[in-house]
């Protein structure tokens, strides 16, 4: 038997609580600078600026530390929904919040969280690196594809598609970036701490190897 107490993981709620209402604000940003500035912007084609949000991370670390495999998935949809609610309401257009291949958005953001799962029982920088890439992967190519069934944008050929998937390169660059980033903040002791199995929150995992 250990002398050691087991540990659990707990999160600094308050921290990932900003996360969340960063990715919802600025998810918001393009359309408030559209409707309250002169700045001209795309607003039917507006995403996160230059790709760069924090939801690929938030899907991982809930997959990996919430206890609740359907807390996991919903909460990032949750707040994707909510960012939605708030273009609507923005811009008056609902096209511009729900369009025809949205579905496939919030599928890969699900994914996302069910990839984080790979990360509860044992987690290291490896394997963290990898299930990040693959969730930024899996968006790549579900999105993608999505645009080029969805939009009239691209031929429906097979360059077209080719073509689709290469006009998506520098987003699919800049989520990895953006998940590098955000993932090694959500992941580190700044966001995450170590208690006793006895203290620990029932909905949260226990304790994982970093």
């Amino acid at each position: 038997m250990s002398n050691f107490e087991p540990k659990t993981e707990r999160p600094r709620w308050k921290f990932v609580a900003f996360v969340f209402v960063y990715m919802i604000a600025i998810k918001l940003l393009p359309y408030v600078m559209s409707r309250f500035t002169e700045m001209s912007i795309e607003e039917a084609f507006a995403s996160y600026p230059w790709g760069f949000s924090p939801i690929f991370a938030l899907a991982l670390f809930g997959g990996a530390i919430y206890r609740s495999k359907m807390v996991a998935v919903w909460a990032p949809l949750a707040a994707m929904l909510l960012g939605d609610l708030g273009i609507w309401a923005i811009t008056g257009v609902f096209s511009y919040a729900f369009y025809s291949t949205q579905v496939l958005v919030y599928l890969s953001f699900a994914l996302c969280a069910v990839i984080g799962f790979s990360l509860r029982s044992k987690r290291t920088i490896g394997k963290t690196v990898g299930a990040g890439f693959a969730g930024c992967l899996v968006f790549f190519i579900i999105t993608n594809f999505g645009a080029w069934i969805g939009f009239t944008t691209y031929p429906k050929t097979l360059s077209g598609l080719i073509e689709c998937y290469i006009a998506g390169l520098p987003f699919f660059r800049n989520h990895l970036i953006a998940t590098a980033i955000f993932g090694g903040i959500l992941f580190s002791p700044a966001c995450l701490y170590q208690v006793s199995s006895a203290k620990a929150e029932p909905e949260l995992l226990p304790a994982t190897s970093v």
